[in-house]
């Protein structure tokens, strides 16, 4: 993975947000150190939907996630006639409910939709 940094202004105060990129399950060390995390996964893959579940749940298991902020992140990015979408926006919206303190978000790089938020 890699280390991002990037400021951000919210409500007129500006934050620099250090970001890790992380592949794979986070181990006691990240679940210490996170803040907040995003989970992002492929609306054409099941597979992707399927492992972020078992991420959060690892990371509950690490750390509890009660203060830990949390963003659900579906990419639209590889969704085509021969490769159709197969996780339905109500089935990341149940997700994102139960993981709690959640936001999700639907991304496209390619058409820049939610690309800056």
């Amino acid at each position: 993975g890699g280390q991002f940094k990037r400021e951000v202004t919210v409500d007129g105060q500006s934050h620099l947000l250090l970001i890790r990129e992380e592949a794979g399950a986070p181990d006691a060390q990240f679940a210490s150190w996170a803040d907040a995390v995003i989970f992002v996964f492929s609306l054409e893959n099941e597979s992707s939907f399927e492992e972020v579940t078992q991420l959060h749940a690892l990371l509950s298991d690490l750390r509890g996630t009660s203060d830990v902020a949390l963003a659900l992140v579906g990419t639209q990015d590889k969704i085509s006639s021969s490769s159709p979408r197969v996780v339905e926006d109500a089935r990341a919206r149940a997700l994102c409910g139960d993981m709690r303190r959640c936001l999700y978000y639907e991304t496209c790089a390619t058409y820049g939709l939610n690309v800056e938020r």
